[in-house]
């Protein structure tokens, strides 16, 4: 049996990043191959992988959209099998998530979702019928307002959350509703929420706040009748509410550059949850607990400028993007405890901001 995942970078472009780039990991010790240019873009910044079918934004001179290519049939041989590239948007999208109809595009500077429909055209060869070609076609444009820093997109149900770093904002749209607007969940003035995630079970949302580096913990429960304050979202098949917020520094610390918190991640056995800290160069790793948060470890990340961070499957390994010094990294994790222990491997990633891994050892 071979236990290695291939795993794709996304990056920022650069002279010395080119587009997209693919790797393996090895589950048994945490060695990682040299990652290798798999698709020459620029500014693939974000990634989204979901039954094999890779999408990110890109950048050619002055048009920017959305990439999609099929990574199933390419495991054997050097060229990409390109779906198709698609330029709808005005700058690069910073977030691309997918679900089974639709493509979607989180655009930070345009303050916009953009949605592309995936669509399937039958190829016909003489008289054989070929499977079906895969296309996109944008069929929604969401703007939410002009530089209102949209950097996720967050699927609970029929719903679509999109975090508003500087809106301090997350907005609620009911995809059963042609996506209209249905609710906001306001922050205090500086908070810049920007990424969050779900439990397996979305009884309860962990998110992080970019300016603030504040961990704000939410419980979802069905509707009750009881209306909604500022601080949670009251709607007909869930309401949710704030239950805890975790500062990730204290409020004396002194850094150069104020800190900026990026991603964050839940252990595939929902034990702990680890959050990555640009300017503080640091992995705050927290044990979950009957809904509470404790903060067990705050560590370096292994470079400088971590971005995302991706867990594997097993849970053993935890791997870091650091963007302008260190590369890409992967830490052995401690089963027991969920701490990060030593580097197991480290390789050159420059400018990298995204992380993802193919759900199937090779």
């Amino acid at each position: 049996m071979n236990n290695t995942l291939t795993g794709f970078l996304g990056t920022y472009a650069s002279p010395d990043s080119l587009g997209i780039y693919r790797f393996t990991i090895d589950l048994r010790n945490g060695a990682m191959s040299y990652p290798e240019l798999y698709y020459e873009a620029p500014d693939c910044k974000y990634l989204s992988l979901k039954d094999a079918m890779l999408a990110s934004p890109l950048k050619r001179e002055a048009r920017s959209g959305i990439c999609l290519l099929d990574t199933a049939h390419n495991k054997e041989n050097a060229s990409v099998p390109l779906v198709g590239e698609y330029f709808d948007e005005s700058s690069p999208a910073c977030y691309v998530a997918q679900d089974e109809r639709y493509i979607y595009t989180a655009n930070y500077h345009e303050g916009a979702i953009l949605i592309y429909e995936i669509k399937h055209e039958a190829n016909f060869h003489g008289h054989e019928k070929c499977p079906a070609r895969r296309y996109l076609e944008p069929v929604k444009k969401i703007l939410i307002a002009p530089k209102a820093g949209c950097h996720q997109i967050l699927f609970h149900s029929h719903y679509m959350m999109v975090p508003c770093l500087l809106l301090d904002k997350v907005m609620v749209f009911d995809r059963h509703m042609d996506f209209a607007l249905v609710s906001e969940l306001a922050f205090p003035t500086g908070t810049g929420p920007r990424h969050g995630i779900f439990d397996k079970d979305h009884t309860q949302l962990f998110l992080v706040s970019e300016l603030s580096n504040q961990v704000f913990v939410y419980g979802l429960t069905e509707a009750t009748a009881s209306g909604a304050d500022s601080s949670s979202i009251s709607l007909p098949d869930f309401t949710m509410r704030l239950m805890q917020i975790y500062p990730l520094f204290p409020s004396d610390a002194v850094y150069k550059e104020s800190p900026a918190s990026a991603a964050i991640r839940l252990s595939p056995d929902q034990r702990f949850l680890y959050v990555s800290t640009r300017f503080a160069e640091v992995i705050t790793v927290f044990r979950i607990h009957q809904g509470h948060l404790e903060q067990i470890q705050q560590t370096g990340c292994g470079g400088v400028h971590p971005r995302d961070m991706v867990l594997t499957p097993d849970g053993r390994y935890l791997l870091v993007a650091n963007r302008t010094q260190g590369g890409l990294v992967s830490f052995q994790i401690n089963p027991e405890t969920g701490q990060l222990m030593e580097i197991c491997s480290r390789v050159p990633a420059p400018e990298a901001v995204s992380i993802v891994l193919s759900p199937h050892t090779n």
